[in-house]
């Protein structure tokens, strides 16, 4: 998952970023390292470190939540950066950094972010730093905080869940490990105000509203057909059921080839991280104007399927308000329950009133484009009087079949 590019494009930092007082504290290398040792790269570059990392306490809550990682590139090409992450213990942090690259014969100070209050790290515990380049991974050696005036006696539980040790059925005596729970591409819903949205932004539904950015996409059905009709159950067509109960998944191999459907997503769910101007809201082609960075390029006219899943931490599900909007003709499920539809594309339809589990959710929305030469749609939770949690903190996620 291309974090970076998501956090270049969106306004999506969290608000831990935005304290004002940051408290540095020192870090240094230990001689216990985790994962792989020393820079080998398997492209053209050669990353080491160069220098102190120093790390932040900048909501002073007792946890890591930034660092600054002077990298030399003693290689022959540019290290273009794609996105980071930050391991500790056997669980994996989601963190993110603003910087490009780094440059060849330079030495880089890569700044670099933890995704939110879940994603920060303890002090006095060994991490590793993962950077995740174009064409290769830069693992650094085991770090640790030692100067930490407090340590907190737990961190809040994140969606991947700990590896559990089990008996070696050859060998008794040589336990391994067995992943279990692992969602792929996890990320925090976007935050987004009107200014984030020009095309409906005069009748935006709330102040602060989230979306999701990670999206299952298929289509185009009834393929350049300029009337197509919405009210056709194309899932159902192709033999998997009815599309209100369908559930997609990383790496989902299901072929659909009924329905007049076009070549756009391969007859396949294709797995779409939005990187374009507005978060979460879909632009399939380019002849409209609604977000024109997203690059999908899809016909005119047809039915397209989007999905998204959201996952809800915790054991109590959580009331939000729940809006919807789109270029065209479009309906919307939560949970296989039939939620909104809309007609106007200037226009945001509102339920106050929707419930998300704890755990996995699903968003179906289905977009017709029989009323105009483009679709597009986005989806847009925010709180009511209900609502007892901070969106900014649940999780969009891509899960494998393993985790339905």
């Amino acid at each position: 998952m291309d974090v970076k590019t998501l956090f270049k494009n969106k306004k999506a930092v969290s608000s831990v970023i935005g304290a004002v007082i940051m408290i540095g504290v020192t870090i240094a290398a230990v001689s216990i390292v985790y994962g792989v040792l020393g820079t080998t790269m398997s492209f053209d570059s050669s990353i080491t470190p160069a220098g102190a990392i120093i790390a932040e306490d900048v909501d002073q809550d007792g946890l890591v939540d930034r660092m600054t990682v002077p990298m030399v590139n003693k290689g022959m090409s540019n290290a273009d950066i794609k996105s980071v992450q930050v391991k500790q213990g056997d669980k994996t942090y989601l963190w993110y950094t603003m910087d490009n690259s780094i440059r060849t014969s330079t030495t880089e100070a890569i700044n670099i972010y933890a995704l939110g209050e879940l994603q920060q790290i303890q002090p006095v515990e060994v991490f590793n730093i993962e950077i995740i380049f174009e064409e290769g991974t830069y693992t650094s050696p085991g770090y640790v905080v030692i100067d930490s005036d407090s340590v907190p006696e737990q961190i809040i539980p994140i969606i991947i869940d700990e590896v559990p040790v089990t008996e070696d059925p050859v060998d008794p005596e040589d336990p391994v490990e067995e992943e279990t729970n692992q969602f792929v591409g996890f990320n925090l819903l976007v935050e987004r105000t009107a200014a984030d949205d020009e095309y409906a932004g005069k009748k935006f539904p709330t102040d602060v509203g989230y979306s999701p950015n990670l999206w299952f996409i298929l289509g185009e059905f009834d393929d350049n057909n300029k009337r197509p009709n919405l009210n056709t159950d194309f899932i159902a067509e192709c033999g998997f059921g009815a599309e209100e109960d369908y559930q997609p998944y990383l790496l989902d191999n299901d072929e659909f080839t009924e329905g007049r459907i076009g070549s756009q997503s391969n007859n396949k769910i294709t797995p779409y991280n939005d990187s374009g101007e507005h978060a979460g809201l879909i632009s399939f082609n380019k002849y409209g104007k609604w977000d024109k960075q997203d690059n999908l390029n899809w016909g005119k006219y047809g039915v397209a399927y989007m999905w998204s899943y959201i996952y809800v931490p915790g054991d109590d599900d959580v009331s939000v308000g729940f809006s919807a909007n789109g270029a065209t003709e479009y309906q919307v499920f939560v949970n296989g329950e039939y939620t909104l539809s809309g007609t106007k594309k200037d226009r945001w339809y509102t339920d106050n009133d929707v419930i998300l589990n704890a755990g996995l959710n699903l968003v179906m929305m289905k977009i017709s484009a029989k009323t105009d030469a483009h679709f597009a749609g986005q989806v847009l939770f925010f709180e009511n009087a209900n609502t007892n949690v901070d969106l900014g903190t649940l999780y969009n996620v891509w899960p494998t079949l393993g985790d339905l």
